[in-house]
């Protein structure tokens, strides 16, 4: 599964460090939108390079944005981070109007990078 992010977001980096720290079955890659691979794998999706203000979850061909994908994100997880699938009895419309809200505010509340974050050695291998 590949996780495409804000790599200038300063939440959206914090949000990869979680899924690194939590991630002990090694499921998840990582791609920043502003690198080259990155914007391939949008190009490669159909999303504009740009990408649409929401995480992005590739995952066997199939393309998650916005709450669903954080859902099957921390699903991927596991226990105990695996319960949050209780949200998915609300509508995505409404679970969407929430994270495009909290997606608008992201970089007041929480500040922008100069740069994408450089992924330490031991994490190499799991930046495409």
């Amino acid at each position: 599964a590949v996780v495409i992010f804000d790599g200038e977001c300063v939440f959206c980096n914090r949000w990869v460090d979680f899924l690194l720290r939590f991630d002990r079955r090694d499921v998840f890659r990582f791609a920043a939108r502003q690198t080259e691979s990155g914007a391939a794998l949008l190009r490669q999706t159909g999303l504009p390079e740009g990408g649409v203000g929401s995480i992005i979850l590739a995952e066997r061909g199939a393309i998650l944005q916005r709450s669903t994908a954080v859902l099957r994100i921390l699903s991927l997880l596991g226990f105990p981070f695996s319960l949050a699938a209780v949200f998915r009895i609300i509508p995505a419309e409404v679970r969407d109007k929430v994270y495009e809200w909290f997606a608008r505010n992201r970089l007041k509340w929480f500040g922008r990078l100069q740069a994408c974050r450089l992924p330490s050695p031991a994490e190499r291998h799991r930046f495409l």
